[in-house]
């Protein structure tokens, strides 16, 4: 396993994988991507297992923030989950980053309960909810971590 800077030739494979891990519609990822493509400060991040993209994380700095980012994206194939792919593009994204703080959000449904479990193994403490953010039910959950 490899972990590379995302490529415009990984758009309809990171797609696949938001779409199949229940993150978001394929057809969102190529306007999501451009950005961190043409040289904005975002970061793509893509794991690979024998040259094939198996999972994704995706950062972006908090705008009037002393280095805080916000991991908005973290998706791993539903055939390479549970193998300690996502941890690592975890590590690999804390690794990049000149963060002070990094934030992330999910919610409180039980099947968010992997990511809210990963999160906290990797050092991430939950810091507060938004009740109701998402939809009616749906809580925004927020975690950090210091890093600096």
């Amino acid at each position: 396993m490899s972990i590379r800077d995302a490529r415009a030739t990984d758009i309809e494979a990171l797609g696949r994988i938001a779409e199949t891990a229940g993150l978001f519609p394929a057809e969102y990822l190529a306007d999501m991507i451009r950005p961190a493509l043409e040289g904005a400060a975002d970061i793509w991040l893509v794991a690979e297992i024998d040259g094939v993209p198996a999972g994704f994380a995706f950062a972006r700095p908090e705008e009037m923030t002393d280095r805080v980012w916000n991991l908005l994206a973290l998706g791993v194939a539903p055939a390479t989950q549970g193998k300690g792919l996502a941890g690592r593009l975890v590590a690999a994204i804390e690794a990049r980053l000149d963060a002070r703080m990094i934030i992330v959000e999910t919610t409180q449904l039980p099947e968010q309960a992997a990511a809210r479990a990963l999160y906290a193994k990797a050092g991430y403490e939950e810091e507060g909810r938004v009740r109701d953010f998402y939809s009616e039910g749906e809580d925004k959950v927020i975690f950090r971590k210091v890093l600096s």
